[in-house]
């Protein structure tokens, strides 16, 4: 008893048994790999997704009910056959193509089972076999590539409504730190020691920097402003920066 191959075909929800098993049949599996030549090394390969299988073969779709090739099941009309595969390639329709295989016991060895649109179908009528059409077609593999949708969680009932914005309050500047270095304005008689022994000039918004604090309290004027200009006090100085 021989190996027992069937092929079908789902077109627009209805399936078609080929009638007439081909003499061969070409299963590709195309590579997409790419090569590159490398620099004290040669050429390189840099492997890749496999590129879409294709499934192709050459039979008849036979024109008289007696013929001796179908096997298993009603003969259907040529013209049958050809209006679904034309139909199914005009409209651009997704096939689902099986290749079933039982061994010589009956036993399943393997199938081929893709999702695959109609690649090229050709059809040729011979002289002296009047009413069989014989047929070449090929399908290539479809691969899905739709987007996947995400559906995100509603929100509780009890914060639906409108969003409210609440402006949150500006941290406030720190106040300018008296330092050394730090500019200030000055207004006030300055003296030539921090102890206040002789005054040496009077401040009137007077912009300058801070040269030196000493940080004793028994210094009446702990701070010296101008690189050498005079001592003042603390409470006669405004911090700008």
């Amino acid at each position: 008893m021989r190996n027992k191959y069937k092929f079908f075909v789902d077109l627009g929800g209805d399936t078609i048994e080929f009638p007439v098993n081909p003499k061969e049949y070409t299963v590709s599996y195309p590579a997409d790999h790419k090569t590159f030549d490398v620099l004290d090394i040669g050429e390189i390969v840099i492997p890749r997704l496999p590129s879409l299988m294709e499934v192709s073969w050459e039979s008849y779709f036979p024109g008289d009910e007696d013929d001796p090739l179908i096997y298993g099941h009603d003969w259907t009309e040529p013209g049958d056959y050809l209006e679904a595969i034309l139909e199914a390639r005009d409209n651009e329709e997704i096939c689902d193509l099986v290749i079933s295989r039982y061994d010589a016991r009956g036993s399943r060895m393997y199938d081929t089972n893709i999702s695959a649109v109609i690649d090229n179908f050709e059809t040729t009528e011979k002289g002296g076999e009047a009413g069989d059409v014989y047929y070449k077609i090929k399908f290539k593999e479809y691969r899905d590539y739709a987007p996947i949708k995400v559906v995100l969680p509603q929100p509780d009932a009890s914060t639906t409504g409108a969003v409210q914005v609440v402006e949150q309050p500006r941290p406030l500047s720190a106040a300018p730190e008296l330092r050394v270095g730090a500019s200030v304005i000055a207004n006030g008689t300055y003296f030539s020691s921090s102890y206040g022994d002789k005054p040496t000039g009077t401040a009137n918004n007077l912009a300058t920097t801070v040269s030196r604090i000493i940080p004793d309290a028994s210094r009446a004027f702990p701070i010296l402003i101008g690189g050498s200009r005079g001592w003042i006090k603390a409470d006669q100085l405004q911090v700008t920066g």
